[in-house]
């Protein structure tokens, strides 16, 4: 008994030695935890996949080896997709097909270059599907994009999220991070890809005092690409005498935020750690700080926003995508994506009231427990058998 799920998603992965490789995401990760459910609801998942060979070992972690992966076309940015996208659609396109075929249910992901075909086949063949609906390309490439490829940007993102929005047309749509918390802050139902286990999970009655401004830390975790704000704030921390940035992960921006920090004279108090694949040294790089700060002016749900509150960071961050049900409820201190001034005061203000902190980080405590990994895949599969009851489910037995 149990399900077969066809994932059909858009992040790049890597093949090496036999084993498949995420580039710089972790979705998948949070997908295996379906396979681990009591009751085994879900049998086998099939990860429509771009894939290309890698030339060197990856950092990241392999994928589960239960997941089983079907390679589609690669491709390298908006301006690849539009390049190669009629050869895509036609190598895409058998893949899909054959996976789409032996599952019971569709799960695409979305913005996606293959979800309008994703969705089409699933409809003609009468095949659910479900849309996991990840933030908007359309605002996402306006943040990251100027000049000429603004434009182009521009209208594949708007592209990507029409099809988006048709792909829950006839099956059902999640839009993810929505009503994680409710107006008061208290936890809600909605969806997102978390990693957080509970063992992770720290007490905040357990945490430090934070002894005011004078030797700060800040920490910001993700992929280091521009329109993520991070110039505002290197430019915060510019403004403190003292203290010190810790920006875990990589990508393409490490360089110029680097030379932007030593033209700030910050050179000794900015720390790039690369990537780090394993949970335990990445989260250790978190808890290594006092305050998390996430300034971006375009996101869907970040995960790191419930890595750092599972850890007991009072949190920092813009009312960005679904980040703006967390400032409502105040889980999260706002702050003005791309403003340095901002940013800086924001700073400020909560590192001088331990009140303050305190309660962001019981809110954050609150939203972690509520949204563990087990918790959301659990929560994912009892709404897809309240709307697909005559599936082949097993049991999905206590949570």
């Amino acid at each position: 008994m149990g399900i077969r799920v066809a994932i059909v998603d858009d992040n790049p992965h890597l093949a090496w030695g036999g084993r498949t490789y995420p580039a710089n995401a972790t979705f998948e990760h949070f997908v295996a935890a379906l396979l681990d459910l009591p009751g085994s609801p879900v049998a086998s998942i099939v990860s429509c996949v771009p894939l290309r060979p890698a030339e060197a070992e990856p950092a990241t972690r392999p994928l589960d080896p239960r997941i089983e992966v079907a390679g589609t076309a690669p491709f390298d940015g908006i301006e690849g997709y539009l390049r190669s996208l009629p050869s895509m659609l036609r190598t895409n396109r058998p893949v899909l097909r054959r996976a789409i075929r032996e599952a019971d249910l569709v799960w695409i992901r979305v913005p996606g270059s293959n979800a309008l075909m994703a969705t089409m086949l699933a409809a003609a063949g009468g095949t659910p599907r479900f849309a996991w609906v990840a933030g908007s390309a359309m605002r996402v490439a306006a943040a990251r994009f100027d000049g000429p490829r603004r434009v182009a940007g521009l209208l594949v993102g708007a592209g990507y999220d029409i099809v988006g929005r048709a792909a829950g047309l006839g099956g059902d749509h999640v839009v993810v991070g929505r009503d994680l918390v409710a107006a008061d802050g208290s936890p809600g139902d909605g969806l997102v890809a978390s990693l957080v286990e509970l063992a992770e999970i720290v007490d905040p009655s357990s945490m430090p005092a934070i002894g005011g401004m004078d030797g700060l830390r800040l920490s910001w975790a993700g992929r280091l690409v521009d329109g993520k704000g991070l110039e505002a704030l290197i430019e915060a921390l510019a403004s403190m005498p003292t203290g010190r940035l810790t920006l875990v992960g990589d990508g393409p921006a490490r360089a110029p935020l680097a030379a932007l920090a030593a033209n700030l004279g910050l050179a000794g108090r900015v720390e790039f750690t690369g990537h780090v694949a394993d949970r335990t040294a990445y989260l250790r790089h978190l808890a290594d700080s006092d305050l998390f700060v996430f300034p971006s002016p375009a996101e869907g749900f970040p995960k790191v926003i419930l890595d750092a509150a599972a850890i007991g960071l009072p949190i920092i961050a813009s009312a960005s995508g679904s980040l703006d049900e967390l400032t409502l409820a105040g889980v999260v201190m706002p702050v003005d994506a791309g403003s340095a001034t901002s940013i800086a005061g924001a700073i400020g203000r909560l590192a001088g009231d331990a009140d303050e902190i305190a309660r962001l980080r019981a809110a954050g405590h609150a939203l972690a427990l509520a949204h563990t990994r087990g918790a959301e895949a659990a929560r994912l599969v009892a709404r897809w058998q309240a709307r697909w009851p005559a599936l082949s489910w097993a049991p999905l037995g206590p949570r």
